[in-house]
């Protein structure tokens, strides 16, 4: 019997894979903002694109990139324009210029998006958590990799590849004039600005519990109006936190190290004791006791990113602090892997309609700004990005048949349509395509959405890189390391 994590069980999958990787590397490579009409660049997208861009070679055009959107922090003394609230039923759907008072609160966060030099917008009332958390985690976990190799400025490289000529003329025009790539200089440049949005993140657990509280459409989903504690922010915190520990570590910054691992722990046990519903077998947001929407209750495909967010190599790793065991030592009564487990079955159960992954469980009546139809945008619909990382998190349990069957829905072409772009005939891989309507099988959105694709790409590399270091192995349960074969909760 071939065993679950035997590479021979990818078989099937790495064929489409290895394909996907090859046709797609042009595209991603021709800027970091999502695409199409989304010419701005958009942290949380970024965050995808910039990391695809590090995990293919062009780690130059990372380095610059990183630079490039810490220098937007948000703070009193950046003189570009900010606006806010644009996507806030508080503020009704109005945005505003943002005065002194509104950036000294905002402080440390980033935009949504960084729109062109010296104009961005926070799409919400307040900064999104994603947009800020994301950013952490991959401009951390980036220069933790390129320390790990003992990399220096004075290493040869070729010239880094930059926005092709038709993205935003402003990305190429800063980054000829930064110049940004020694990555000891972009390290001492970025990490005071972390640790400031870290400050400013903190400021959003408004009751102390070790949750992340947000108002409405503060996260990817910016239509379905959200608000509370939602599982999927909580998700992207603690890689932030995660990563940039393993960051400051690697810095020999010890005590700052602690302190973000206190407080991955702290997030951890909130998401445990808060979140989890033993009723409906999975993790579950918590609205606000004013929710305007109607997707109390409902379940989203975003759940997903906690349990990759908690099998994070540095959650596992042997590096970890001892500050870190003691905060999460309540977690030793947990059986995290059982939870994920039903997890991932309860997602497949509710929001697989005829093997199409749905971003949402029912149709949303209320939904604001944009009023959406049933099958369109975040209503209903099939997203390569959020089910690549459904993907990611199946593939750390070593559920590959899932695996397959999710990854060859994203790469398999859709449908010809005559509707899309007002183009006939046009057909595509799905993962080239913001979202698909499950119904009809057209690609809506962006066309091709790079958020989307760098998604996809590096769950790939993910899979491939433990393939080719033997760290899928017939053990299903994550949450044990490959070098210590010790179970996390034991560990602590």
């Amino acid at each position: 019997m071939v065993a679950s994590g035997d590479p021979r069980m990818w078989k099937s999958t790495l064929a489409k894979a290895s394909s996907f990787l090859e046709e797609t590397q042009h595209r991603v490579l021709q800027g970091i903002n999502p695409g199409g009409i989304y010419e701005a660049v958009w942290c949380r997208d970024s965050s995808y694109i910039i990391l695809d861009w590090f995990l293919s070679g062009n780690i130059d055009g990372a380095i610059q990139q990183i630079f490039l959107i810490w220098s937007h922090q948000i703070g009193p003394d950046r003189e570009e324009k900010l606006v806010y609230g644009r996507g806030s039923p508080d503020m009704k759907f109005l945005r505003e210029a943002a005065k002194e008072d509104r950036k000294i609160e905002f402080e440390g966060a980033l935009p949504t998006s960084i729109c062109h030099a010296s104009f961005s917008e926070v799409y919400g009332k307040y900064p999104d958590i994603d947009s800020t958390a994301l950013m952490i985690s991959t401009t951390s976990w980036i220069l933790n990799k390129i320390l790990l190799k003992n990399r220096t400025s004075t290493r040869s490289s070729p010239r880094p590849i930059v926005a092709a000529e038709d993205s935003p003329g402003y990305v190429s025009a800063l980054l000829s004039r930064l110049g940004i790539t020694d990555p000891p200089e972009v390290t001492e440049f970025v990490v005071p600005r972390m640790l400031k949005a870290v400050n400013y993140l903190l400021t959003r657990d408004i009751d102390r519990d070790g949750l992340l509280e947000q108002s409405h459409n503060e996260d990817w989903m910016d239509t379905l109006l959200r608000a509370g504690k939602i599982i999927y922010s909580q998700a992207c915190w603690l890689l932030a936190l995660t990563n940039f520990a393993a960051l400051l570590l690697k810095l020999e910054k010890e005590s700052e190290a602690n302190n973000m691992l206190d407080l991955a722990g702290k997030t951890i046990r909130g998401v445990e004791d808060i979140l989890w519903s033993e009723e409906s077998g999975s993790y579950t947001n918590v609205q606000v006791t004013d929710y305007v929407g109607d997707q109390s209750g409902t379940l989203t495909q975003d759940i997903s990113h906690y349990l990759v967010a908690t099998t994070e190599e540095h959650l596992v790793a042997n590096t970890l602090k001892n500050s870190y065991r003691e905060s999460i030592r309540e977690l030793a009564q947990i059986d995290l892997h059982a939870r994920s487990a039903k997890t991932l079955d309860t997602i497949k159960n509710r929001l697989w309609k005829n093997n199409w992954p749905l971003v949402n469980e029912h149709d949303q009546k209320i939904t604001g700004p944009r009023i959406l139809r049933p099958q369109e945008y975040h209503n209903q619909t099939f997203w390569p990005w959020a089910t690549a990382t459904e993907i990611l998190a199946r593939s750390r349990f070593n559920r590959i048949q899932e695996c397959d069957i999710l990854f060859s829905r994203i790469v398999s072409e859709n449908r010809p349509t005559a509707r899309h772009r007002g183009i006939p005939e046009i057909v595509n891989p799905r993962a080239c395509y913001e979202w698909i309507n499950p119904l009809t099988d057209e690609g809506g959105g962006v066309f091709p959405f790079r958020t989307g694709i760098s998604a996809v790409r590096i769950v790939i590399m993910e899979i491939l890189e433990r393939i080719r270091t033997s760290a899928l192995c017939p053990s299903t349960d994550p949450y044990t390391s490959p070098n210590q074969g010790q179970n996390l909760a034991k560990n602590i």
